[in-house]
């Protein structure tokens, strides 16, 4: 074959394609493809076909109801043997809570994972070559979030308030419990939004082990001591853990000023605020 001969045999399927039609039905499929429900469906497969992830979630969901039992169990024997060890403003209904302190570690996890794999791996490019429109693909990345950590953090919050209370037994609360029900509602939205949150951060920063030890340093470590430093405990209530934590709160720690929907509130914006910036980084940085 002489290199004149070349063009001619590479262009013939093309053109016996137009000739009967049949490019623009192979055309079409690639534009109805890359949408987002495609795009959509594209991370859930990833989500659930990943061990990684399918194992943060489902070790999140156990140690939480776990935990949960476990607790209420310790304060109701506490309680019982009326020791002191149980503090004199406990409230069970922010019992039945605590343990969204503790869940939201495994969902900030998962949220950070949801991103900083593909980039560890360099998958991140196949992704933009499947789907293009980077808003696109980050967009389906955080509804894809959303959709995982939104019922599993309603089946362990409740799950979690009802073996708190079965453990706690005489002195556990029915669901009609004032604060109860608004409880559950708040620590869904809290625990989807956290997770939401962590994602953002892991965009920006694109790297696993530095996202994650930034949220934990700032969710155990720095968070608690600006509570402990008379300057900063006033502009430490609006800190998204502690804001979201007192949406839960019915007893005496509950905040009056704040409120529970103003501590939702403030997740929300602090959220927002890490997905825009989570969303600048990937859409200007190369990959």
């Amino acid at each position: 074959m002489t290199s004149s001969e070349a063009p001619a045999t590479a262009s013939g399927p093309a053109e016996s394609s137009r000739a009967s039609g049949s490019s623009g039905a192979t055309a079409r499929p690639a534009v109805r493809g890359n949408t987002m429900p495609a795009a959509i469906r594209a991370e859930w497969t990833k989500v659930r076909t990943l061990r990684s992830t399918l194992a943060v979630l489902a070790a999140t969901f156990v140690v939480s109801v776990g935990l949960a039992l476990l607790s209420g169990i310790s304060v109701g024997n506490a309680l019982e043997a009326d020791n002191g060890r149980v503090r004199p403003d406990f409230h069970p209904v922010d019992s039945g809570f605590n343990i969204v302190w503790y869940t939201q570690l495994g969902l900030v996890a998962f949220g950070v994972l949801l991103i900083t794999g593909e980039f560890g791996s360099g998958m991140i490019r196949i992704s933009l070559a499947a789907v293009p429109r980077r808003a696109r693909l980050y967009l389906a990345k955080a509804a894809v979030c959303v959709a995982v950590t939104l019922p599993l953090a309603a089946v362990t919050v409740v799950l979690s308030f009802l073996l708190d209370q079965a453990g706690l037994g005489e002195y556990g609360v029915p669901l009609d419990e004032p604060g109860v029900v608004r409880g559950m509602a708040l620590g869904t939205v809290y625990l989807t939004l956290i997770a939401l949150l962590a994602f953002g951060v892991a965009t920006a920063v694109r790297s696993t082990a530095f996202a994650l030890g930034a949220m934990y340093l700032f969710l155990f470590a720095l968070s608690p001591l600006s509570q402990a430093v008379p300057g900063l405990k006033e502009a430490a209530r609006y800190l998204p853990d502690k804001a979201g934590i007192q949406a839960l709160k019915v007893g005496a720690d509950a905040d009056p000023a704040l409120g529970p929907w103003g501590g939702i509130l403030v997740v929300v914006g602090w959220t927002a605020l890490a997905l825009l910036a989570g969303w600048l980084a990937f859409r200007r940085r190369e990959v």
